[in-house]
């Protein structure tokens, strides 16, 4: 497990379920036109739901090389750029584009996702559309908390850990704190998904957890590192089985509008 990302052909896999859904339903909300910015792009599935005549000029941005290099030779084409950078280290032109994706993306920059929102704020046109999904607090559907928890302690005590324990749920966010952060934006048009998620195998219980589950496997020591994080898929892999675990998939989608100055 060098990449603790998905690999692309991994998280295609993973994003053809409620991923690849949400983001086909987050992207009907309104034509994408112009000029658009896709942040944290992935495999660049941005494009399969997009009329390309609409399309001036695509830019998607991701940290993963792997991703980047699998979503130019999917999607090449003139108007169509990726780049390798983390977002907020990247330089591009103020108010340039006409809308902006940030899918599935913004609480991994947590606790720098008002940063991130600011810079999209600056890069957007005034009235253009900012097209934002992302991890949202569980409202009907029992919660990961407890068992990621106690899963968790478990794993810590068994291998060397460094830093403080985090869980997946620490990338949550609420009503209040996604208002709080969309400052600069008027809210166009929201939906809130939420759903329990059925695996048919440990592999495939794997894949789905492997992007939060990254949190959990920067938490050891680069030696055990893939025993450990294998262990404690394994654990919770166990407690799903017996019924004691019901993962689910909570995430929030709006259609925002950049405020004029």
């Amino acid at each position: 497990m060098d990449n603790i990302w998905l690999t692309p052909q991994g998280y295609q896999r993973t994003s053809k379920h409620l991923q690849k859904r949400c983001l086909e339903l987050l992207l009907s909300f309104a034509p994408a036109k112009g000029t658009l910015l896709d942040v944290g792009c992935g495999t660049g599935n941005t494009l399969l739901f997009t009329d390309p005549d609409n399309i001036e000029h695509y830019t998607g941005i991701d940290i993963s090389r792997d991703m980047v290099a699998y979503a130019s030779l999917a999607h090449a084409a003139p108007n169509v750029r990726f780049m390798v950078s983390d977002f907020l280290e990247c330089s591009l032109e103020p108010a340039r584009y006409d809308a902006a994706i940030c899918a599935a993306c913004l609480h991994w920059f947590i606790p720098r996702e008002q940063a991130v929102i600011d810079k999209l704020s600056g890069l957007i046109k005034p009235g253009g559309l900012l097209f934002l999904s992302c991890a949202f607090e569980f409202d009907y559907v029992p919660g990961e908390r407890a068992i990621h928890e106690q899963v968790l302690t478990e794993i810590r005590q068994r291998y060397p850990s460094i830093g403080e324990p985090v869980v997946f749920d620490d990338f949550r966010f609420n009503r209040d704190s996604i208002i709080n952060a969309l400052r600069d934006f008027t809210i166009i048009r929201s939906h809130r998904l939420e759903e329990q998620v059925q695996f048919e195998s440990f592999e495939d219980f794997k894949d789905w957890h492997l992007g939060s589950g990254s949190v959990v496997y920067g938490q050891f020591e680069a030696s055990i590192r893939d025993l450990a994080i294998n262990d404690y898929y394994q654990r919770l892999y166990e407690h799903y089985c017996a019924g004691r675990y019901h993962t689910a998939y909570s995430t929030v989608l709006l259609l925002l509008e950049k405020r004029s100055a």
